[in-house]
């Protein structure tokens, strides 16, 4: 059966400036699954191949992988129950000299208070603090969350860019796979959906 989580994506950039053209943003990624190499783990390897370009001279703060809205039938048990990973979560290019950014995971099950409307339920990719490296502007980053629950398509949503209160902010798409999970996040795909973009117009 088809996996039916709407998932999106979302990146904030620090805001000392004019805000970003709904146009100007981009993110973007895709989620494979594969057999996890490691016998001891779980069953199932996801790995995100995530790309961004925050349309202006700002860093990347943090990634989200929006996962639920918060109007399906899943709790946020469901995916702590689901999911898991390492510490460090993955990695992402650097600068301002070529350098390697770290990240750590968190499952927030209250949505992302930086960013306005956005509840739910999201894993949020924090990059460890480095003064000598961080975030670009651009980038492309990988992470790894391990599953017992086999693959099934990713149930695609295209999000729009949003401006919002002063916080420059980008939503993006997301294709490939996501772990079968027992619980349905989204009641109606349709009227949810319409939902979730009416809070952004």
């Amino acid at each position: 059966m088809k996996n039916r989580i709407i998932i999106g994506l979302a990146l904030l950039t620090l805001v000392f400036g004019a805000q970003v053209a709904l146009a100007d943003c981009f993110i973007g990624g895709t989620i494979t699954a594969g057999e996890n190499p490691d016998p001891e783990g779980l069953m199932w390897m996801y790995t995100w191949e995530l790309t961004w370009d925050t349309g202006n001279t700002y860093s990347l703060s943090h990634a989200n992988l929006l996962m639920d809205s918060g109007l399906g039938t899943c709790m946020c048990t469901d995916f702590m129950d689901a999911l898991s990973w390492d510490d460090p979560i993955g990695s992402s290019d650097g600068y301002p000299m070529p350098c390697t950014v770290y990240y750590q995971g968190f499952l927030e099950c209250e949505g992302d208070p930086s960013i306005p409307d956005v509840t739910g339920y999201l894993l949020k990719f924090e990059p460890i603090y480095d003064e000598f490296c961080e975030p670009g502007p651009t980038g492309t980053a990988t992470f790894t969350f391990y599953s017992d629950l086999p693959p099934s398509p990713i149930d695609e949503e295209t999000l729009s860019s949003v401006d919002k209160n002063g916080q420059e902010f980008c939503y993006g798409s997301l294709e490939g796979e996501f772990p079968t999970m027992a619980c349905d996040p989204v009641i109606n795909k349709e009227s949810s959906w319409g939902k979730v973009k009416g809070m952004f117009r």
